[in-house]
């Protein structure tokens, strides 16, 4: 597996993470701050879980969904508490060098970055998540911890959620997917090879359609496969609304994670859609959740 931090997309910003771990690894007294949100609990497993990992003592808050914070209200940080680490996935994308570091703060938000792609080692700007700085922290911390490494599948969680997929193309979602799938963490397949796929994401397709083509899948060689998947994905394009960098990744890039039937994607759109409205029980949607990934690194147990 290859080292997070030493990796392409984290050369601009090494020194920060550097010096976030120094910071977490210097202090007495650690609270950790994320909001009842998809994105942010996933993140806040990936800290816990190296914490637990390393015995490192921490607090945990967990806020209200951004969904009941409208109005933008800041978290109320005790700077005399020692150090506090917030994580805000939903935050603009910042600049590396705009960011007020601070010694008793560590604020995850978005940071811009760059990433060289492609045979002509082109440079493509993209940012890197909050899930995906919560994750390099993580294994900085227990790089050999077993919670951790069970959270590994869902490093690129973070990515999927953001809304930048449904604009453009993704270079860092690109980079880390295909770096789990080189070394082994996950498998990326085509719709027809997932063998319980959720497919409420993509309005007008055929259920039976799509069991027919699974069947037939097997004995098709790659011309008659792009064909049919673009066959299937058609009535989709018409009528569904999703990108068209979302849409390739739901008809030809489903991650599968071990003997796990049902893919990331599809895991991640039955939590969104079951996750309750009303803000008491939101939380404990959240830490459900949040306990699942930390005890098992699955999304739902």
């Amino acid at each position: 597996m290859i080292d997070l931090l030493e990796s392409e997309p984290f050369l601009e910003v090494k020194k920060t993470f550097n010096q976030y771990i120094q910071q977490i690894n210097n202090s007495k007294s650690i609270t950790l701050f994320a909001s009842a949100d998809l994105d942010s609990i996933i993140g806040l497993s990936f800290i816990e879980a190296a914490f637990l990992d390393a015995n490192i003592p921490y607090a945990r808050k967990i806020l209200n969904s951004r969904v009941h914070n409208q109005q933008g209200d800041s978290t109320e940080i005790d700077h005399n508490s020692g150090l506090s680490l917030i994580i805000e996935p939903d935050e603009d994308t910042w600049e590396i060098e705009s960011l007020d570091l601070n010694e008793n703060l560590i604020k995850l938000v978005p940071i811009s970055i760059s990433v060289r792609q492609g045979e002509s080692n082109k440079k493509r700007r993209g940012a890197l998540d909050s899930v995906l700085q919560c994750a390099v922290i993580a294994y900085s911390i227990a790089p050999n911890g077993s919670r951790v490494r069970r959270l590994r599948p869902h490093i690129a969680s973070g990515l999927w959620l953001r809304k930048s997929l449904d604009n453009t193309f993704d270079p860092v979602h690109t980079w880390i997917r295909d770096q789990l799938r080189d070394e082994g963490t996950i498998n990326v397949v085509p719709l027809p090879e997932v063998p319980n796929p959720g497919i409420e994401m993509l309005e007008g397709i055929s259920k039976n359609m799509l069991n027919r083509l699974s069947k037939k899948w097997q004995t098709m060689d790659a011309g008659q496969r792009s064909q049919a998947l673009s066959e299937l994905a058609l009535p989709c394009l018409e009528k569904c609304n999703l990108s068209t960098p979302r849409l390739e990744e739901l008809i030809w890039h489903r991650i599968l994670v071990g003997g796990n039937d049902q893919d990331i994607h599809s895991q991640i759109h039955t939590i969104e859609r079951d996750w309750p409205i009303i803000e008491v029980e939101d939380k404990k949607y959240a830490q459900r959740i949040l306990t699942s990934l930390i005890s098992s690194g699955l999304l739902i147990p």
